[in-house]
């Protein structure tokens, strides 16, 4: 087994092992290997530095692949020397060997980066075709990846539920206890903003955005909820239930069938809510840090976090 810098040549091999690793996922689709034609084109625009790593094995070909990069200045947590991050590792189950290699591979790179914190699988820098457009992060059905961070010492970080309702049936908007108006407002994409407004101040906001960046026949069929907001004063009296229904009236109208959204899992409140009109639990996701220097300003800062 050796680690080789990728090359244009390898795609179909680590397409192949990509879609291995999401075939158990909910939602999430195969790629032909032209998404993986060179590295300028996954590149992420909040990342620096990036390389794409290759387990070979003579013979088999592709056995898993690494892919790191820098967060730069200014974005994420704000250090001085950005984190390093993995956007993403694959290796087939039963290959532990594999996946430890890539890994070890990684943190080792982020060392001699200088950097003093690894993170991994950050919504923040997904690739463009993994999952939904928000909490691309790592799915608990892809359990083996898991438990190899949880094994070298990464703890979880922001861990998210996606919910689904498939061939969903906007519920009936009922209107809110506050009295307002509602202001819908269209942006490409197309993207939703319905909002609840008293005079000039906004009670609340619902965005819903139709379609997902994914390869699949059924991208159109989707819509994603992207932010349910409703202030303070105004919680608890049917405002954000008002807003929601509403929305998925508007892209039920537009011809989606299925709707998604991805919410805190400590949020328990807005999971009732959410279950309650129909959507339902299909995945848990996470991303992942490493301090590898305890000594620095950001390692103390993820600590308080």
């Amino acid at each position: 087994m050796r680690l080789v810098p990728f090359a244009s040549d390898m795609a179909a091999g680590v397409a192949e092992c990509y879609n291995d690793l999401i075939a158990p996922v909910p939602e999430c689709h195969p790629v032909p290997p032209d998404r993986f034609a060179d590295l300028e084109g996954l590149a992420s625009q909040h990342l620096r530095d990036e390389r794409l790593m290759v387990a070979q094995a003579e013979p088999g070909g592709v056995r898993g692949f690494v892919h790191v990069g820098i967060v730069a200045a200014g974005l994420d947590y704000r250090p001085p020397v950005g984190p390093g991050t993995i956007r993403f590792l694959a290796y087939r189950p039963g290959e532990r060997p594999v996946g430890k290699l890539l890994l070890d591979w990684a943190e080792a790179w982020a060392r001699e980066q200088e950097c003093t914190v690894i993170t991994a699988w950050n919504g923040s820098y997904p690739y463009p075709f993994y999952y939904f457009p928000d909490g691309a992060q790592l799915s608990e059905h892809i359990g083996h990846v898991r438990a190899l961070f949880g094994m070298a010492g990464f703890q979880e970080r922001g861990s998210e539920l996606l919910l689904t309702w498939r061939d969903f049936v906007p519920p009936v908007p009922q209107p809110p206890a506050p009295e307002c108006r509602l202001e819908l407002v269209w942006t490409d994409g197309p993207r939703l903003r319905v909002q609840a407004m008293r005079g000039p101040e906004e009670l609340g906001h619902c965005i819903m955005d139709r379609g997902q960046i994914s390869p699949s026949p059924e991208a159109d069929d989707w819509c994603f909820c992207l932010a349910l907001h409703v202030s303070d004063p105004f919680r608890g009296q049917r405002l954000g239930s008002f807003l929601l229904a509403t929305a998925l009236e508007e892209m039920r109208r537009l011809g989606c069938r299925h709707t998604a959204l991805s919410v805190s899992w400590r949020n328990h409140r807005a999971v009732l809510m959410y279950t309650n009109i129909g959507y339902r639990h299909a995945d848990r996701t996470c991303n992942f840090f490493k301090i590898l220097d305890e000594s620095s300003e950001l390692a103390r800062a993820l600590r308080l976090a």
